[in-house]
């Protein structure tokens, strides 16, 4: 398909032009390519969500998507999943801890694989995180696949960045540690009714400076509604500084 065609179909609103077009720039193909440089820039927000794996990523993001939602605001999500040994699909393309969401048509959730890719996101991520966007997402959720400290990669596409941590998993020190701190513009403690919540929160303030950062219970909902506001205002701040 020539890339005028494409933009012609993405700009009519219909769903299967996205999901076809992310399949075109997970190929590569330079015709969705170059209709995707020709889109005009959305003024939605790109998300970056991570964490290690067991930190609650999904079921966060599904609440995140239906707060937002319940706002009146559109969602796409972006879920970077490992690659099958056997066929290099997503091993967790079913997504199910959001299959409610599915039938929301101010949703839209893609499964996209790792192809192998180090740094927790796939190739065509940041392409695809784009095109959500400019197509007219207010928010598009990203995913990580949770590779602990090499997954800094979402910084580069993201608007801003939630990382994600959870008391008493026994990696708490290592994590903050890691590089993956520094791309936090908020701090998650999730599963916060866990003992160890507040040590956490103090060792983060001890190793971020500034730190901004929410309790929340995915899993029931708890702080949602408020970590919702705060990316809210991160983003209308970045907007506002041209950020």
């Amino acid at each position: 398909m020539k890339a005028q065609a494409w933009l012609d179909w993405l700009r009519s609103g219909d769903r299967r032009a996205v999901a076809k077009a992310i399949t075109a720039l997970e190929d590569r193909e330079a015709e969705a390519l170059e209709a995707l440089g020709r889109l005009p820039r959305g003024g939605g927000c790109v998300v970056g969500i991570t964490g290690a794996p067991g930190a609650g990523k999904s079921t966060l993001i599904a609440r995140l998507a239906k707060e937002f939602r319940s706002r009146n605001q559109t969602v796409g999500i972006l879920a970077i999943d490992p690659s099958s040994e056997r066929t290099g699909g997503a091993v967790l393309g079913d997504r199910i801890r959001m299959q409610d969401l599915c039938t929301d048509r101010g949703v839209f959730i893609r499964s996209m694989a790792t192809r192998g890719v180090h740094g927790g996101l796939a190739p065509a991520a940041a392409d695809t995180a784009r095109l959500l966007r400019d197509t007219g997402r207010d928010w598009v959720l990203v995913e990580t696949v949770g590779v602990g400290q090499s997954e800094v990669d979402v910084a580069r596409l993201a608007d801003l960045t939630l990382v994600l941590l959870v008391p008493g998993m026994g990696d708490e020190i290592q994590t903050l540690k890691a590089g993956i701190m520094e791309i936090g513009d908020l701090f998650v403690i999730n599963k916060a009714d866990r003992p160890g919540a507040g040590q956490l929160e103090e060792e983060i303030r001890a190793s971020v400076e500034h730190a901004v950062i929410f309790r929340t219970i995915a899993a029931d909902g708890t702080g949602i509604a408020e970590l919702a506001d705060a990316i809210a205002r991160v983003h209308a701040q970045n907007k506002e500084n041209h950020r």
